[in-house]
């Protein structure tokens, strides 16, 4: 999945001046981590508390979706279904007014509407499909599928490397660092992502404002160029 990295990287460096619109684009990744790695709810309501800002919504307000189970046919979960599909239209219009003012979510839904774009247009899932299928008869399709779920995510680190050398104004946040999850690869060619589709991607989301424009008007744009 496109990593911390990326989602900043396609942020319009200005947006990344706001703290709590940085922070809504990290939390559809970063909230279960902090469950996971920072010793259950409770600890993880601490967590956020010390990071929150004065806009950003409490802990409580997060926590169903923190602890749904992510799932495409009822948009549970953080990314509303799988992050490769996420449901936008649910996200946003299911906030208040208030709520769609609010840095913190636009910054949620345009991490939302970057992995929409990156997973539409690299279309990963059907490369990943093919191999399988062209080796459905082999005696280890399922270590033939570990192996390519690992050049998959090698690619991602791969892609970070690329991230940092061609966008050296985007830096990962200190909450980031701390959880020890953004690796670097900066050897071998990718196998599953195309670094130029990408690139051009992450250029034309870089284009829009999300901070301070309709994001109405974007959600469609955006949704309409996959």
């Amino acid at each position: 999945m496109p990593g911390y990295y990326l989602h900043l990287a396609a942020c319009k460096e200005s947006s990344l001046e706001n703290r709590s619109f940085v922070l809504g684009v990290e939390a559809p990744d970063m909230l279960k981590k902090h469950v996971k790695f920072c010793g259950g709810i409770e600890a993880a309501r601490t967590k956020y508390e010390s990071l929150c800002t004065s806009e950003m919504p409490e802990y409580g307000e997060l926590q169903p979706r923190i602890l749904q189970k992510e799932n495409a046919e009822n948009n549970d979960g953080l990314h509303y279904g799988f992050s490769s599909n996420p449901d936008i239209k649910e996200c946003w219009s299911g906030l208040s007014e208030t709520q769609k003012a609010n840095p913190f979510y636009k910054g949620y839904v345009w991490h939302l509407l970057t992995d929409a774009i990156i997973y539409g247009r690299l279309d990963i899932e059907t490369k990943l499909k093919k191999v399988l299928q062209e080796n459905q008869d082999s005696s280890g399709i399922d270590e033939l599928y570990k192996a390519e779920r690992k050049k998959l995510h090698d690619d991602w680190d791969k892609t970070n490397a690329l991230v940092r050398k061609n966008y050296p104004e985007v830096t990962l946040t200190e909450e980031v660092k701390e959880l020890g999850v953004v690796k670097f690869i900066t050897e071998g060619e990718l196998v599953y992502v195309d670094w130029n589709l990408l690139k051009g991607t992450i250029d034309y989301l870089r284009k829009f404002d999300p901070l301070n424009g309709d994001m109405d008007f974007i959600i469609k744009e955006v949704m309409e160029s996959i």
